[in-house]
C-alpha cells in the first residue's frame, strides 16, 4: 500500500510538471528586445529633458548676470559727475563705444568712501569665440581703459553690434538718433543709450537671444 501511494504522488507530481508552461528561447529573445527599446526611448527621452533644463538654466544664468551688470551700470551713471570717452573727450552724439567711463565722487554708494574713476568696458568673450563680456574697471588716479588689469566681469554671451566688435554704449541727442531711432526727448537730461544682447548659441544665432535695452538718466548733466 505504501508503495502505491508513493507511486501515485509521483504521478500526479509529473502531471503536474507536465502541465506548467514556460518560455521558449525565441520568445525570451523577443520579450528581451522590446525591453531594450523601451528602455532606450525613456533614456533618450530623460537625457533630451536634462540637455533642455540644462540649456535653460545656463540662459537665465546669463540672463541674470546681464541684468546684474546693467543695474550696478545704472546705479553709477545716476551718481557720476561726468560721463565721457576713456581718454576724457565727451560723447559724441549718436555715436556707438565700446567703453565709457564714469567721473565718481566719494559720496556715490559704489565707491568704498573715495572718488575714483570707473570704466565700463567690453571685450572678447573667454567662453564664446565671437561673443563678447562686459567688464569694469576702476582707477582712483587716471580714467583706466579695457586693458588696465584689475577688471572685473560682470555679463558674458554678448553678440557683437557689428561684425567683430560689441559697442553696447550710446549718447543720443534731440537731433542725432543712436542706432534703432533712439533720439533724446526734448528738455531732457543726457541719456547714456546701453543694448545689450545676451545668446549662448554663439555671435550669429538668431534663436534664444535675450536683447537688455535701457536709457540711462545722467541725473548730473544739463538739460538740453
Amino acid at each position: 500500500m505504501r508503495c502505491t501511494a508513493t507511486a501515485d504522488r509521483l504521478r500526479r507530481i509529473c502531471l503536474r510538471a507536465r502541465g506548467e508552461g514556460g518560455f521558449t528561447l525565441a520568445e525570451l529573445l523577443v520579450a528581451m528586445a522590446i525591453l531594450v527599446v523601451i528602455i532606450t526611448s525613456l533614456t533618450s527621452v530623460l537625457v533630451t529633458a536634462s540637455r533642455n533644463q540644462l540649456d535653460a538654466n545656463n540662459r537665465f544664468q546669463a540672463q541674470e548676470q546681464a541684468r546684474a551688470g546693467l543695474d550696478q551700470l545704472r546705479r553709477e551713471l545716476h551718481c557720476a559727475s561726468a560721463v565721457t570717452q576713456t581718454n576724457g573727450s565727451p560723447l559724441a552724439a549718436g555715436t556707438a563705444y565700446n567703453a565709457i567711463s564714469a567721473t565718481l565722487s566719494s559720496a556715490c554708494p559704489s565707491t568704498g568712501g573715495a572718488a575714483l574713476f570707473a570704466t565700463w568696458c567690453t571685450s572678447a568673450s573667454t567662453l564664446v569665440t565671437g561673443d563678447f563680456a562686459l567688464y569694469r574697471v576702476t582707477s582712483t588716479s587716471t580714467r583706466p581703459t579695457c586693458a588696465s588689469t584689475g577688471k572685473v566681469k560682470w555679463a558674458d554671451y554678448l553678440q557683437p553690434t557689428t561684425p567683430g566688435d560689441s559697442q553696447p554704449f550710446c549718447l543720443p541727442s534731440t537731433s542725432t538718433a543712436c542706432t534703432g531711432g533712439v533720439v533724446a526727448p526734448p528738455m531732457s537730461l543726457p541719456m547714456l543709450h546701453v543694448t545689450m544682447p545676451v545668446n549662448l548659441n554663439g555671435p550669429t544665432s538668431t534663436i534664444d537671444g535675450y536683447n537688455l535695452v535701457d536709457d540711462i538718466a545722467l541725473r548730473n548733466g544739463t538739460r538740453s
